[in-house]
């Protein structure tokens, strides 16, 4: 195990070297005993981990609860300051920002929506066969072209295309 090996472990697994995963505890022992600097890695943040846990479970100290009492008190003192509210979006024209287009925009999306939805579905290739085959033997008009046809010919759609 090297040295980095080692750290990284130690800082996945903290100081408690009994809750690391078994091949690692093994080998960390054995390193600790060729290298006593390791060691001292470990006893540092061991000792790190002890003022951590001390410190979560005391809580904030009266000096602390003081120090944010007085930056509450001085905050609530200043003024507060002035508001723009165009200024987010300067390079806009007065009369754009005065209209309220926030409570249209799910209407919009919506129509958006629908539309790309009909878009598509227009372009779906359907053949006459398929469409024949799915109404059955009765009286039924006869399909010669789709709307990907007219989209995406060349020139102009014949008569009898449309």
């Amino acid at each position: 195990m090297t040295h980095d090996e080692f750290e990284h472990l130690l800082a996945a697994h903290g100081a408690d070297v009994a809750l690391w995963p078994e091949p690692a505890r093994r080998r960390a022992r054995e390193v600790m005993a060729r290298d006593p600097s390791l060691a001292g890695l470990l006893a540092t943040h061991a000792a790190l981990d002890v003022r951590l846990a001390r410190a979560r479970s005391a809580g904030p100290g009266a000096q602390d609860l003081a120090a944010g009492r007085r930056v509450v008190a001085r905050l609530a003192a200043l003024p507060l300051p002035k508001q723009d509210a165009r200024a987010p979006v300067r390079w806009l024209p007065s009369w754009l920002l005065a209209l309220d287009l926030r409570p249209a925009w799910p209407s919009i999306a919506a129509l958006a929506g629908m539309a790309a939805l009909g878009f598509l579905a227009g372009l779906s290739v359907i053949s006459p066969s398929q469409l024949d085959a799915a109404m059955g033997d009765g009286a039924h008009p006869q399909v010669t072209a789709d709307l990907s046809m007219i989209v995406f010919e060349p020139g102009p759609p014949e008569e009898s295309a449309l």
